[in-house]
């Protein structure tokens, strides 16, 4: 839900994405089956989201669609000015405790990118989050 924006479609994501290592079980690896899924869903809601932004900038509108959370709305609202790679980087690292190495494989990104995301994602939440507090 965090990448996509909208709990409906992080459902249709997670649903196509167990769908596809069942299509795809026989090429899985055996390694971490956790870190296998989580690079299908987030390359499916990657997907997702490119075919949203082509279609709204088709049809000239802005998707304005707001996240929702009540528990910390500064925060929410400062993680959803994250780009798209910068705050999955930030949420599979703080939230589900994967290392820069296996976001970097679930990313398709070098690990040297992914500390840069990492670092810069912090660097932004530290700052918005000053402005909010003065």
């Amino acid at each position: 839900m965090l990448v996509l924006g909208n709990p409906h479609d992080a459902e249709d994501v997670a649903q196509d994405a167990y769908v596809k290592a069942f299509q795809a079980w026989e090429r899985f690896d055996g390694t971490d089956v956790r870190a296998w899924l989580y690079t299908i869903g987030l390359r499916l809601a990657f997907n997702q989201l490119r075919g949203r932004k082509r279609w709204l900038a088709a049809i000239g509108r802005v998707d304005t669609r707001p996240w929702t959370d009540p528990s910390d709305p500064d925060l929410w609202a400062a993680i959803r000015g994250l780009d798209v790679r910068t705050r999955s980087a930030l949420l599979l690292h703080v939230i589900d405790g994967y290392t820069h190495a296996e976001i970097a494989t679930m990313l398709d990104a070098p690990e040297g990118t992914v500390a840069s995301w990492l670092s810069r994602g912090r660097a932004a939440l530290r700052l918005e989050l000053s402005r909010d507090d003065e």
